[in-house]
C-alpha cells in the first residue's frame, strides 16, 4: 500500500481476477447487502466482504476507516429509528434512548447496508490497482471522463486521510483534546478539524486540475491502455456466479425474505 493508493500487492485469487470480474463480485456483495432490511440477512454479505478483506491483506485499509464505520453504527442507533415506528418489546432503555425490537433491527439493518458498501469498496480497491480499475471500467463501456474521475478520487483518498491525520496532530499540539467528555462532546471536538481538512483537499484538487490543464489533458480523446487484460475461465466463472447471486437475492426479497 502506497501513499497514493489503497492497493495492496498480494498474490491472492481475488488479486489475480480481471478488474471486470472483481467488479461483478463486489457488485454482488453490494446488492446482497442493500436489498435486505433484516440485519440478520444483511450481515451475511457484510461478513463475507470483511473476511475477504482480511484474507487479501486489507486490514490496514479498514483500520484507517474503522472510526467511520463505528460512528455509523453509533449514530445509526440514534437517527434511523426516527424513520420507522416502534414494534415489539423494548430492548434498549438507556436514558433518553429507548428502542423497540423493530426500531433496533431497522437501525442495524440500515447501518449494515452502509458498512457493506464501505467494506466492499475497500475490498475492490485493495485488490485492484487504480490503473486496472480505470482500464476495466473503460472496457465495459463507461466513458473515459467518468473512469478518470474515479481513478483520480481513489488516488487522492489516501492523501486526504493523511492530511486529516496531520491536521489532527497539529490541533492536538495546540491543546485540542479529542478524548475528553461523552460521545456528543467528543464528536463536537472534531468540528475544528473540518475546515483545514477540506481546505487542504480543495487545494490539492485545484493544484492537480491546473497540472492537467498545463499538460493539455482532454477527456474526449480515445484512450488505449498498456497491457489490457482479457477475461479468463476463472474470471467468467466468478462473473457468472456473481450474476446468479444477484438474481438469487432479488428473488428471495421478492418472495418476502429479509423484510421487517
Amino acid at each position: 500500500m502506497s501513499a497514493t493508493s489503497l492497493y495492496v500487492d498480494r498474490g491472492t485469487w481475488i488479486h489475480r481476477l480481471d478488474a471486470r470480474s472483481t467488479l461483478a463480485f463486489v457488485l454482488a456483495i453490494f446488492v446482497s447487502g442493500y436489498i435486505f432490511d433484516d440485519p440478520r440477512f444483511a450481515a451475511v454479505p457484510l461478513v463475507i466482504a470483511f473476511v475477504s478483506l482480511l484474507a487479501v491483506g486489507g486490514w490496514p485499509n479498514f483500520k484507517r476507516l474503522s472510526p467511520i464505520v463505528a460512528a455509523l453504527f453509533v449514530v445509526g442507533l440514534v437517527v434511523w429509528p426516527l424513520f420507522t415506528g416502534p414494534g415489539g418489546p423494548t430492548v434498549i432503555d438507556v436514558g433518553p434512548l429507548v428502542l423497540s425490537e423493530r426500531e433496533l433491527l431497522f437501525a442495524l439493518g440500515r447501518s449494515e447496508r452502509i458498512a457493506v458498501f464501505i467494506v466492499g469498496g475497500l475490498l475492490f480497491v485493495t485488490t485492484t490497482s487504480n490503473e486496472e480499475i480505470v482500464s476495466g471500467m473503460r472496457q465495459v463501456g463507461i466513458p473515459f471522463a467518468f473512469c478518470f474521475a474515479v481513478g483520480t478520487a481513489l488516488r487522492l483518498f489516501p492523501t486526504f486521510i493523511d492530511a486529516a491525520g496531520t491536521v489532527k496532530q497539529a490541533q492536538e499540539a495546540r491543546g485540542l483534546d479529542l478524548s475528553d467528555g461523552n460521545l456528543i462532546e467528543r464528536l463536537r471536538s472534531f468540528v475544528p478539524l473540518l475546515v483545514p481538512v477540506f481546505m487542504t483537499a480543495f487545494r490539492n484538487v485545484n493544484t492537480q486540475s491546473m497540472a492537467l490543464e498545463a499538460r493539455g489533458f482532454d477527456t474526449r480523446r480515445d484512450r488505449t491502455f498498456y497491457g489490457a487484460s482479457s477475461m479468463g475461465g476463472v474470471d467468467w466463472a466468478v462473473t457468472v456466479a456473481s450474476l446468479v447471486v444477484i438474481v438469487g437475492v432479488v428473488g428471495l426479497r421478492l418472495a418476502g425474505y429479509g423484510t421487517l
